[in-house]
């Protein structure tokens, strides 16, 4: 199921940058489609019951609107985008997502997630290298869209394993802000990005500020 999973997000990839290489020879190059997909690397505080596994993957996908530097072929772009986060906990589930403040009980799960999803303002510089090669630096706004929770185990120690769902958590930040860089080759690229603001309130839940390292795809 793994090996079909990764084959299935290699094809897509493919198939992503073939669609974004065509959208960008269309409009000239004003225009790029892009595709990420990442880890994310909680670097906050430590809270109670809230420990996360090492991968927490999250896709990204985003269209910007180029601006040229004067006569070069660097670029200023503008775009818009939408972010999902995943956040797997170890041994541990969020029972009650609708109270002021956020708490993690201890239970045996076999999966336990924090889903929160952004709409997405990036800006960023981009700096074309020997044509081929190219170096962004940006910063983007994330507004909140939606947050889930998802779990799968014995979280009642009956002995029985549940599986429980809510559509939405309380005392989240409706927005966020993140610094990101790239560097590619051809159509793609590593990214790199950091959350400078918490995902929850202060003091209501605890404090996620992402450090996120993947692959990305997009014209050249």
């Amino acid at each position: 199921m793994k090996k079909q999973i990764f084959l299935f997000a290699v094809l897509l990839l493919i198939s992503f940058g073939a669609k974004a290489q065509l959208i960008k020879d269309r409009t000239n190059g004003k225009i790029t489609m892009g595709f990420d997909l990442y880890t994310d690397i909680n670097t906050g505080s430590k809270y109670e019951n809230f420990k996360l596994r090492d991968i927490n993957q999250g896709f990204a996908t985003y269209l910007t609107y180029n601006f040229p530097m004067g006569e070069s072929k660097h670029t200023v772009s503008l775009g818009v985008g939408v972010s999902f986060h995943n956040y797997y906990m170890k041994d541990a589930w969020l029972s009650e997502p609708y109270n002021t403040v956020i708490t993690f009980e201890e239970a045996s799960v076999k999966k336990s997630k924090l889903m929160l999803g952004y709409f997405d303002i990036p800006m960023e510089l981009n700096f074309r290298i020997a044509d081929k090669f190219k170096i962004s630096f940006g910063a983007k706004v994330g507004i909140l869209m939606n947050s889930r929770s998802k779990v799968y185990g014995d979280v009642f120690g009956d002995g029985h394993n549940w599986e429980i769902k809510y559509g939405s958590v309380n005392a989240l930040e409706s927005m966020v802000y993140s610094a990101f860089a790239r560097v590619g080759y051809r159509c793609v690229n590593l990214f790199v990005g950091y959350q400078i603001k918490n995902s929850f309130k202060t003091d209501r839940g605890p404090e996620i500020l992402p450090f996120s390292i993947g692959i990305g795809i997009r014209a050249y």
